[in-house]
C-alpha cells in the first residue's frame, strides 16, 4: 500500500484500488473557506449530511455539454497531462501503433 497526502487529501494506492480519502471536517473547512465562497457555510451539525451530499455529486454525471462527472473531468485533466507530454514517467508509458 502506497500513501500520497497533500492540503488535507489522501490517495491510497492498494493491490487492485487507488482510494481518495478527505476527512469530513476537511471537506468542510475546504467548502467554508473556498475563495470561490462568500455567501454559505454548512449548517452545525449537518457535516455528515454535507459530505454524502458532496461523495454523490462527485460522480454524478453533471455537466450538461459532456455528460461528464466532476470526478472524470478530475481525471481527463490528469490524463491530459499525460497526451501532451508532461510529468509522464517512461517505464509506466508507451506510444500507441497509431502515433
Amino acid at each position: 500500500m502506497e500513501k500520497f497526502e497533500n492540503l488535507g487529501i489522501t490517495t491510497i494506492v492498494t493491490g487492485d484500488k487507488l482510494k481518495l480519502e478527505i476527512s469530513i471536517s476537511g471537506l468542510v473547512c475546504g467548502f467554508n473557506g473556498s475563495p470561490n465562497n462568500d455567501v454559505m457555510r454548512v449548517k452545525r451539525g449537518k457535516r455528515k449530511e454535507f459530505a454524502r451530499w458532496v461523495a454523490q455529486k462527485i460522480i454524478d454525471p453533471s455537466d450538461p455539454e459532456t455528460g461528464e462527472s466532476p470526478a472524470m473531468d478530475m481525471f481527463e485533466k490528469v490524463f491530459a497531462d499525460i497526451f501532451e507530454g508532461n510529468d509522464i514517467e517512461d517505464e509506466i508509458f508507451e506510444e500507441t501503433e497509431e502515433y
